[in-house]
């Protein structure tokens, strides 16, 4: 089995440049599979996570902006090299993978993977032609999946961790972690200013916000509690990943991953988007009950396990094999 995957960058530490990564290498490694990667930016190509050496990496040398000129290029190029590699299935992140999926020149059978969510995406015409036209579309969620009515064939396929943490979290340690992109959508000032209205009362914790580290398993250990503050998550990776290491959860029920990952009162607390208290009352309550931040954190260890690395791939195995 062929497979081309087409993304924007590889260079970034990204959700969607590490679970990509991570699928490659398995379907290279494991089942010996002829894996490809377009990487669409000029100078982009270099991957920020490992990858193994078996997934061979193309650039299509494309200026990251995109306009009348970088568009029709870039689905050019794409065009042109599709054609020279043959796949069997094609599989893209991007808005313009998305377009392609109407133009499909390359008549290759195409899968469009929505790690966002539909009604948040900055192009939505594009992810619209993607939905119509695409063989497949993945979603991460059944509440983002719901929103592709016009699909010839939805899966939900979520992510899965790459970390193997040995150990549990020191649950009396005095610190909150968080870790993302300083991007809008995720959203770190309100959290900032949560954090004011917390660390008043407890001058002797602290807010630890990551976002850029390469040993993610020591900065989520290196708290006893993860929080998200998220303007709306497609999956919400980082949320599986603070369980896997042992940390109870606090996020907002915004669009659309926390509520399918967060067990409320069981695992951490899931708050309603607007409440502000609530998140703060939840996040004192935990941070002034060292045996609930371990109670929850290692019911959140048994939560993760049903995205479990073997399980998740064997669904794309299916999904792949089947198309």
């Amino acid at each position: 089995m062929r497979i081309v995957y087409e993304i924007e960058r590889l260079s970034t530490n990204g959700g969607i440049e590490r679970i990509l990564t991570a699928k490659a290498s398995y379907m290279a490694e494991q089942w010996g599979w002829d894996i490809i990667i377009l990487v669409l930016y000029k100078g982009c190509e270099e991957s920020f996570f490992p990858l193994s050496p078996k997934v061979r990496v193309e650039c299509l040398n494309i200026t990251p902006t995109y306009n009348i000129v970088t568009v029709p290029l870039a689905l050019y190029r794409l065009n042109k090299i599709i054609l020279r590699i043959k796949p069997d299935i094609y599989i893209t992140f991007q808005h313009i993978g998305a377009v392609s999926c109407l133009l499909n020149t390359h008549h290759t059978k195409t899968i469009y993977e929505s790690h966002g969510v539909k009604q948040k995406m900055i192009h939505p015409f594009a992810i619209n032609i993607a939905e119509r036209h695409a063989d497949a579309i993945v979603a991460l969620t059944h509440s983002n999946a719901a929103n592709f009515n016009h699909a010839k064939k939805i899966a939900i396929i979520p992510n899965f961790s790459t970390l193997n943490p040995q150990t549990f979290p020191n649950y009396y340690t005095k610190a909150v972690v968080s870790i993302g992109r300083d991007c809008w959508e995720k959203d770190f000032s309100r959290m900032n200013r949560l954090w004011m209205n917390v660390a008043e009362k407890n001058p002797d914790w602290q807010l630890q916000i990551h976002h850029n580290t390469t040993d993610v398993v020591k900065a989520y250990t290196s708290g006893s509690i993860f929080i998200m503050t998220s303007r709306f998550e497609g999956f919400g990776l980082v949320l599986i990943e603070a369980m896997q290491c042992g940390l109870p959860c606090i996020a907002f029920d915004c669009l659309y991953g926390p509520r399918e990952i967060i067990k409320d009162g069981e695992n951490g607390f899931l708050i309603p988007y607007d409440d502000d208290s609530l998140f703060i009352e939840k996040l004192t309550y935990l941070m002034e009950h060292p045996e609930e931040r371990e109670r929850m954190g290692k019911a959140a260890k048994k939560t993760v396990a049903r995205y479990d690395k073997i399980q998740i791939m064997n669904q794309w195995k299916k999904l792949l094999t089947e198309l």
